[in-house]
């Protein structure tokens, strides 16, 4: 009987130290308490921003917004990957995690992705993104003047090669470091006095029902 026992206690031994290690170091208790933000490639890598803002830079949890959808003055939706609320700003994160090779000029509407010999066009990131921080700014006028930063992020799948850059745009990892960013941001005043109210009035906008999201999408289709 005891010859059985010590492999059976070596295979249970080893069976915990995987399990804390995908727990901890893969993700995995996220991925189990939210499965449906692992199940495309794209939401995956809004999640690893995510986790990177709260264990790197120590943003509270409560802090950092996920698909914040904010309604804009024609009625509609304008849906944000990531919003950090913060008392030295709001920062708006465009997350794409594109493969590939992917050509973009910051004056252009369209940039091009290539997967092979396969060509595609999508609308200009660094654009897409001022608009959300025009209707959230529009959104959250009755607060005063609050410094919103907009920053474009990829997951490093993809070869980015963008003309034009200005010192405003920030693309992290390519032309500038979310740490450098943030730490070079005073203590805002003014949203330092409206930290709670705001924080309340965007926190029920992330993660919407399933109603709003399909709301949305159809929007997007149509436009």
């Amino acid at each position: 009987m005891g010859l059985w026992i010590l492999p059976l206690l070596t295979f249970i031994i080893l069976a915990v130290i995987i399990a804390v290690i995908w727990l901890f170091y893969d993700h995995g208790a996220n991925r189990l308490k939210q499965p449906e933000e692992w199940q495309s490639t794209g939401s995956s890598g809004e999640q690893i921003i995510f986790l990177t803002l709260n264990k790197k830079l120590h943003i509270p949890e409560n802090q950092i917004l996920r698909n914040v959808y904010i309604p804009t003055e024609n009625g509609k939706t304008s849906e944000i990957d990531l919003l950090v609320v913060s008392k030295k700003g709001l920062f708006v994160f465009e997350v794409k995690n594109y493969a590939g090779n992917i050509y973009g000029d910051t004056k252009r509407k369209k940039w091009i992705q290539y997967l092979g010999k396969k060509k595609s066009f999508f609308y200009n990131p660094l654009l897409q993104n001022r608009t959300h921080c025009e209707n959230l700014h529009k959104y959250l006028k009755k607060y005063g003047d609050i410094p919103i930063v907009p920053l474009l992020t990829t997951i490093s799948r993809g070869k980015w090669k963008i003309k034009n850059l200005s010192a405003d745009d920030y693309f992290l990892g390519y032309n500038c470091h979310l740490i450098d960013i943030y730490n070079s941001m005073p203590i805002c005043e003014t949203m330092s006095s409206t930290f709670k109210p705001i924080l309340n009035t965007l926190t029920p906008l992330s993660r919407p029902s399933k109603e709003i999201v399909e709301k949305h999408i159809q929007e997007i289709k149509k436009r």
